[in-house]
């Protein structure tokens, strides 16, 4: 999905706000004009007025003049209050380009992070909920014929798990948040990182200390050799945990994503390119438009 067409989704979903704020805007600015004109035919020489005022004459004698003008206006205010999806940031420093967008991740070229829970399950439909990015991750996988369950256990050697839970549903081993195993689906790189803790009820948690150190260990992971990629994909993630505080807003985490990104690139670059990507119900907790600047903030802030 490009930004056109999660443009389009996202107007789709929100077309009752759009369609009020584009008549709002359309009304406020006829009667706008109508208080204008009403005062320029007041104060201009007579000459001058009773031209314009043949000239509202005949706009108002026929519907069409009328009807094109307010179809102008209504055309005006959809493109001021149409949605803005993408915002672009290159930072002078590094030479970093991170781009948040809303997009569809699992059709991005790149890598693309899969945010899955620490036991690394592919149950579909018991652990992982099949409308999850895991779940629609897991459904390419099954339609390719990948075996990610033997992808995900060669990538599991190299770590050792933080403890292991009988009482777990599916997988019993749990890894350090921020764990991360490739899989290769076709010939496209995806990554699969530990990023909350399964709970025996099959209830997932996260804090936010925890998210910002899965994040630091994710960078510092990718940033491997082995596994390093020109472009990366990510996903907002922990929007529905419950564990996250209410007030920590679809913004405030990819603040934290950009801070420990930033961080870690000082260090070591895991990408030349960042890949933010934005569900459309979250459009509208962003400000694309102002973004560019928050990240040349946040760029520069020191380091968590």
């Amino acid at each position: 999905m490009n930004s056109v067409q999660s443009s389009l989704r996202y107007a789709r979903m929100h077309w009752r706000i759009l369609a009020r704020k584009t008549l709002a805007d359309a009304l406020s600015w006829l009667f706008l004009s109508v208080t204008l004109v009403g005062s320029l035919i007041a104060f201009l020489p007579e000459q001058e007025a009773e031209t314009l005022r043949a000239a509202v004459r005949f706009c108002c004698s026929s519907v069409w003049p009328l009807l094109l003008i307010v179809l102008l206006l209504v055309g005006i205010a959809m493109m001021v209050n149409y949605p803005r999806t993408k915002a672009v940031y290159r930072d002078a420093n590094t030479g970093i380009r991170v781009i948040v967008e809303c997009c569809d991740m699992l059709h991005q070229g790149g890598l693309k992070v899969i945010h899955t829970v620490d036991t690394f399950d592919t149950a579909l439909g018991t652990v992982i909920s099949p409308r999850s990015l895991h779940g629609a991750f897991l459904k390419i996988c099954e339609a390719n014929n990948v075996d990610v369950d033997g992808q995900i256990d060669r990538s599991l050697r190299a770590y050792k798990p933080t403890r292991t839970n009988k009482n777990l549903p599916g997988r019993k081993d749990q890894y350090a948040l921020g764990t991360i195993c490739p899989v290769d689906v076709q010939d496209e790189p995806f990554c699969c990182v530990a990023f909350t803790h399964l709970q025996p009820n099959g209830t997932i948690e996260i804090s936010k200390d925890e998210y910002i150190k899965c994040m630091k260990r994710m960078w510092r992971n990718l940033a491997d050799p082995r596994l390093r990629h020109d472009t990366v994909n990510v996903a907002v993630m922990g929007n529905s945990f419950v564990d996250l505080p209410p007030e920590f807003s679809t913004e405030q985490k990819i603040d934290l994503m950009l801070q420990t990104f930033f961080s870690s690139a000082r260090e070591k670059k895991c990408c030349a390119t960042l890949r933010i990507c934005v569900h459309p119900n979250n459009v509208s907790d962003i400000d694309f438009e102002h973004y560019p600047v928050i990240m040349e903030h946040l760029a520069k802030r020191p380091i968590i």
